[in-house]
């Protein structure tokens, strides 16, 4: 091997140290215990359309094979494949392209990163050609939507990053899912983007009962902090798409 490749090899290695140096400082910053949501709505936004660390990019999301299976195999207990299912915050689309090789046909997606959703359409031509996909923000998409119109809304790390002004997406969720809700989500940390809640007090104050739950610490990719809960709207579910 030449002196400049073994030179440049050492480099590599030491940049790649480095950026690991700093994310690792940039998750502890921001999952220290303390709360600091100063930011606006706005920053929010602006920050998941053009993350400015390495933590959040949108390649990233297409690993998490584990996080996806576990998601797919909840949906398919609740779920007929003609299921009509909408997740917010869909990122790249794994877990939509998940459910879409488990046979489920009519999805659709929201998602505020104009690049995950170039990625999306790259990596998953065939899902991305049955699904619907609206790139804006969850706050501009969620109004859009009928009554009833899906039968099921999920998201995945996604409700934690919701700002409190705008919290009144969640009754808007149970407005627009005729069967359920399927909230993983983180609901202990605390940092500038990220909000803890309890999604089964949150969704149960309204026309909703949470049916199972469990905790996701056994799940790579997640931990402790991380609950998937299924709820079930009290009203008008279609017993046709359920098992």
């Amino acid at each position: 091997m030449k002196l400049h490749d073994k030179v440049l090899g050492s480099f590599k290695i030491g940049l790649k140290c480095m950026r690991s140096i700093y994310n690792s400082l940039v998750y502890l910053s921001d999952h220290k215990n303390t709360a600091d949501h100063s930011k606006s709505r706005s920053d929010l936004h602006q920050y998941w359309k053009e993350p400015w660390d390495d933590l959040n990019l949108p390649q990233f999301y297409l690993e998490g094979e584990t996080r996806s299976q576990f998601l797919v195999e909840i949906v398919k207990r609740y779920a007929r494949p003609e299921a009509r299912i909408l997740e917010i915050g869909c990122n790249v689309g794994r877990n939509l392209n998940y459910l879409f090789l488990a046979g489920f046909r009519e999805l659709s997606g929201i998602e505020i990163n104009e690049k995950a959703i170039q990625i999306l359409r790259q990596s998953y031509p065939e899902m991305a050609g049955h699904a619907n996909i609206y790139n804006k923000s969850v706050e501009e998409a969620i109004r859009d939507f009928e009554d009833n119109e899906f039968d099921i809304v999920f998201t995945m790390a996604v409700l934690e990053h919701i700002h409190r002004d705008s919290e009144w997406i969640f009754s808007e969720m149970v407005r627009i899912t005729r069967n359920f809700l399927i909230t993983i989500e983180d609901e202990r940390s605390v940092s500038w983007k990220h909000f803890p809640r309890n999604y089964k007090e949150i969704f149960e104050s309204q026309i909703v009962k949470q049916v199972e739950v469990i905790n996701c610490s056994a799940v790579e990719g997640l931990d402790s902090n991380f609950f998937a809960r299924v709820l079930k709207k009290v009203r008008n579910v279609d017993k046709n798409l359920m098992f």
